[in-house]
C-alpha cells in the first residue's frame, strides 16, 4: 500500500482504513491500543521464559555440567555482547524490512533456540544455543516493539510504553511456575516445550503488528484532523525528527543517554544471573528465591505506572535520577541481607526503582531520537549501553568464586548503578512541538485509552 495514498485525508469521515477497526467512531478503540495489548502479551511471554525466567536455569545448569557460576555468567554476558554487536544492524533492518516480518523471524529463532538448549550436551553447546535464544528474543522483542509504539503514540507515548512494559511484571508472575517445571520435570523437557510454545504463540502476535498509523489513515494517538491541520502537524513532526543520524551521533545527549542507560542496568545485568543463587546462599530455597524474583518484577509495575505520571508532573530526568539512586541503595541492602525481611525490603525498593527507570529511559530515548530515526539510533546505542552490563554478571560470578560471597560485587554494582543519576545531567532535551491531546482536537477524535 502506498502510504501517500492511504492517509486519512482522502478517506470519508468515519470510514475505517482497510483491515483496521475504526477508532474515531463512537465506541471505537484506536488500533494503537490493540497494538499496546499485543505488545504487552509479547513482553509477558519473553519475560516469563527468558528475560527473567532464564535465571531459574542457573543452578540446575551448574549441577548438570559441573561448572562454576562464572562459567554460567559468561552465557548471560554473551547475551549482552550479542545485543551490542547486532543492535546497530537490527535498527537498520527494522527500518528496511518493517517490524512485522522482522518479528516473525525473531519468534521462530527464539523457539528454535530453546529447543537447541534442551538438546545441548556440554557447556559450549549451551553457549551457542543461549546465543540463538538471545538473538531470537532481540529480533522479536524490545526494539521492534518500541519502534512501533513510538510511531503510533505521541501525546500518550509514555502511557503506552508503561503499559507495554507491564508485561515484564506479568511475566514475572509465571517465573515460579517455570522454576517448578525446571526442578520437577527437568530443565531439558521444560526448555524444549517452551521453544514449541513460543513459536505457536509468538508468530501470530507478530502478524498483528502494524508499523505506522498514517498508512492506515490515522495520526498518532488516533487524532483526526482536517486536511490543513493534518498537513501542519505532519510538517511539525517532520521538522522535529529532521535531525540526521550523523548529527545525533555527534551530540552530547546520545552518549550521555547511552552511558546512563548502561549504568542503570548494571546491577540488573548481574541480578538476572545471581539473584536466585545469592538468596539460596543465605538459606532461602530455590522455589522461594524464584518467588522473590517474581515479586521484584511484579512490584516494578507500580514503578512503571507511577513513573510515567510523575515524569510528566515533576520532569522525566528528575524522576529517573531518583530511580537510579533507589536501585543503587537497594542493592546495598541486598549485599548485607541475612534475613527474609531484608531481602523483601531490597526487592520492594529495587522493583519500584527498576520499573520507574525502565519506562522513563525508554521515554527519554523516544524524546531525544524522535519517530523517524528511532529504531536506527536506538540500535546504534546498544553497543554503548551494553558496556557495563556485559561485564557485571561475570564480575559478580568471579568475585563469588574467588571469595565465596557476593557482597563486594554488589557494593561495586550499586555504586555504578547510582552514578547513572549524574550522567543524566548531560542529556539535553530537544524542543519538540508535541501534538495536542486527541481529546482536545475535535469531537471526532475520541480515543478509548483504557
Amino acid at each position: 500500500m502506498d502510504p501517500d495514498q492511504s492517509r486519512g485525508v482522502d478517506q470519508k469521515e468515519g470510514e475505517p482504513p482497510s483491515g483496521i477497526p475504526p477508532s474515531g467512531s463512537k465506541g471505537g478503540i484506536f488500533y494503537g491500543w490493540w497494538i499496546v495489548a499485543i505488545s504487552t502479551a509479547a513482553s509477558t511471554i519473553q519475560s516469563a521464559v527468558f528475560n527473567v525466567g532464564a535465571q531459574t536455569l542457573v543452578l540446575p545448569l551448574i549441577r548438570e555440567f559441573d561448572t562454576t557460576r562464572t562459567a554460567i555468567s559468561i552465557a548471560f554476558s554473551l547475551r549482552r555482547l550479542e545485543g551490542g554487536v547486532t543492535g546497530p544492524l537490527e535498527g537498520y533492518l527494522i527500518h528496511w524490512m518493517g517490524p512485522r516480518p522482522y518479528m516473525v523471524v525473531g519468534w521462530i529463532i527464539f523457539g528454535l533456540g530453546f529447543i537447541a538448549m534442551g538438546l545441548c550436551q556440554n557447556i559450549y553447546q549451551f553457549y551457542a544455543a543461549f546465543l540463538l535464544v538471545t538473538l531470537g528474543q532481540s529480533v522479536a522483542g524490545f526494539l521492534p516493539i518500541v519502534t512501533v509504539l513510538v510511531n503510533w503514540f505521541d501525546h500518550w507515548r509514555g502511557r503506552a510504553i508503561a503499559i507495554y512494559q507491564l508485561g515484564g511484571s506479568f511475566g514475572a508472575l509465571l517465573v515460579p511456575v517455570l522454576a517448578w517445571a525446571v526442578l520437577n520435570i527437568g530443565w531439558r523437557p521444560t526448555t524444549i516445550s517452551v521453544g514449541i510454545i513460543v513459536m505457536i504463540v509468538g508468530v501470530p502476535i507478530a502478524l498483528m503488528m502494524r508499523p505506522h498509523p498514517e498508512e492506515y489513515g490515522y495520526l498518532p494517538d488516533g487524532a483526526k484532523h482536517t486536511a490543513d491541520e493534518q498537513s501542519s502537524l505532519e510538517e511539525s513532526v517532520s521538522s522535529a525528527d529532521s535531525t540526521s543520524i550523523s548529527e545525533a551521533l555527534k551530540s552530547r545527549s546520545f552518549w550521555f543517554l547511552g552511558f546512563s542507560h548502561s549504568a542503570g542496568i548494571t546491577a540488573w545485568g548481574a541480578l538476572q544471573v545471581h539473584q536466585i543463587p545469592a538468596l539460596v546462599d543465605i538459606g532461602i530455597n530455590e522455589l522461594t528465591a524464584a518467588g522473590v524474583v517474581s515479586y521484584t518484577l511484579v512490584i516494578s509495575a507500580f514503578g512503571r505506572l507511577a513513573g510515567g505520571f510523575l515524569g510528566d508532573i515533576l520532569g522525566t530526568k528528575r524522576v529517573t535520577a531518583v530511580a537510579f539512586i533507589a536501585q543503587g541503595a537497594s542493592v546495598v541492602i541486598l549485599a548485607y541481607a541475612q534475613s527474609m525481611t531484608s531481602v523483601m525490603v531490597f526487592a520492594t525498593i529495587f522493583g519500584i526503582g527498576f520499573g520507574t527507570r525502565g519506562t522513563l529511559m525508554t521515554v527519554l530515548r523516544a524524546e531525544v531520537f524522535g519517530r523517524k530515526n528511532f529504531s536506527r539510533l536506538a540500535g546504534l546505542m546498544d553497543p554503548v549501553s551494553s558496556v557495563s552490563v556485559l561485564i557485571s554478571p561475570i564480575f559478580a560470578g568471579f568475585i563469588f568464586d574467588s571469595s565465596g560471597s557476593y557482597q563486594f560485587a554488589f557494593l561495586v554494582l550499586a555504586a555504578v548503578n547510582a552514578s547513572g543519576a549524574l550522567l543524566l545531567l548531560g542529556i539535553k532535551m530537544p524542543k519538540r512541538e508535541r501534538r495536542a491531546s486527541p481529546t482536545d482536537s475535535s469531537p471526532d477524535s475520541e480515543v478509548n485509552s483504557g
